[in-house]
């Protein structure tokens, strides 16, 4: 069973982004901030710009999963 992501991430925290495509597959990121439980500003490993991402966002929360 998937943890809800919106529930357990921290500042600090690590996740995993993973839909299976090549080069979305075990991406990891270091979450920045939490915003309210709206979203939450995340830093991906391979990016050099931090991504806001909103809980509410299907295409992307469906394939978010907390690691650390």
């Amino acid at each position: 069973m998937k943890v809800n992501v919106a529930q357990v991430v921290a500042a600090g925290s690590r996740i995993v982004y993973d839909d299976g495509r090549p080069g979305h597959k075990g991406v990891e990121a270091t979450v920045l901030e939490v915003t309210k439980g709206h979203g939450m500003r995340v830093q991906f490993d391979d990016r050099a710009d931090a991504t806001y991402i909103p809980f509410s966002d299907a295409r992307w929360m469906n394939f978010i999963f907390v690691v650390g």
